[in-house]
């Protein structure tokens, strides 16, 4: 029986020491993890949050507080910068409902992009396509990126490790997968904002986790704040199973943009030309397979 801590964010640390450790031991690991410096972007990324589509009823989506806004434009601007979108490619947003990152690239970029939710009619309808995660019902190999802004946290159970898989199967060769926020913790601890102990039997929570905290505030079903352990084992380790190139970006200088700002980490994955045999083998579907055969 899981036991759940009342005790507000105390788990979750995001100073400086906490930050340090966690990079070392991820590197320590063998995940590559690089630095990405936000002062450098200051100036555009001003520019970019100037954009129409930040203005009317999105501008409070993620709170009324301004560096709310600030956050969610830019987790876009920088996946777009990390994806480097042009004319013609085919992306995917996961968990879209309600985000102006796919009208921007569409419009912005000559993207093809998917919206994908959960909450959509089953299926590709138009731009739409509702389905899980980690069974979105397009070909192998269409699609040039995919990007999750303040989502990944979210996915329960193994679900995070079935995208995973699911990413291997989609991506076009050189493709990429942009994952921001990533968070990380020293501890591995899941949060829910749901203080009914009877609904709170049906989310799936990780049993393995160090911590489960109750944090009524919050509001939402489920996250997820990795250890660097965790990371490796449920996200980092599938990545190199099926042949898949992981790295890590530590975000500096977020105070550019706004003190109150929450980036921290970004995590990328890259599916390289080539895939070894053992990643091919483990990627193929047991239809394909079996006709192989």
């Amino acid at each position: 029986m899981i036991n759940f801590e009342q005790i507000g964010w105390q788990r979750i640390s995001i100073e400086q020491d906490a930050l340090d450790r966690v990079q070392r031991d991820l590197q320590a690991a063998g995940l590559t993890v690089r630095e990405l410096d936000l002062a450098a972007y200051a100036s555009e990324f001003t520019e970019f949050v100037k954009q129409s589509y930040y203005d009317g009823e999105y501008k409070f989506y993620g709170g009324t507080a301004d560096h709310c806004l600030l956050e969610k434009a830019l987790e876009h601007f920088v996946s777009f910068k990390l994806i480097n979108p042009k004319s013609a490619m085919t992306g995917v947003d996961i968990v879209s409902c309600k985000s102006v990152a796919p009208p921007i690239l569409r419009e912005s970029y000559g993207c093809v992009c998917y919206e994908q939710d959960l909450e959509y009619p089953a299926g590709i309808q138009g731009n739409r396509i509702g389905s899980s995660a980690d069974q979105i019902p397009l070909p192998d190999a269409s699609v040039d990126f995919i990007t999750l802004h303040c989502t990944y946290e979210h996915f329960e159970g193994q679900a995070h490790t079935g995208f995973v898989r699911e990413c291997a199967r989609l991506l076009k060769p050189f493709g990429q997968v942009v994952v921001i926020p990533l968070y990380l913790n020293p501890n591995y601890v899941n949060i829910t904002g749901e203080v009914d102990v009877q609904k709170r039997t049906n989310i799936g929570f990780d049993t393995e986790a160090s911590y489960h905290c109750v944090i009524p505030e919050w509001q939402n079903r489920f996250g997820r704040h990795y250890s660097p352990e965790a990371l490796m084992a449920r996200v980092v380790t599938p990545c190199w199973d099926l042949g898949l190139q992981p790295l890590c970006y530590r975000v500096r200088n977020w105070q550019a943009i706004h003190p109150d700002l929450w980036l921290r980490w970004i995590f990328v994955i890259t599916r390289p030309r080539f895939m070894n045999a053992r990643a091919f083998l483990q990627r193929i579907t047991p239809r394909v397979l079996k006709r192989l055969l």
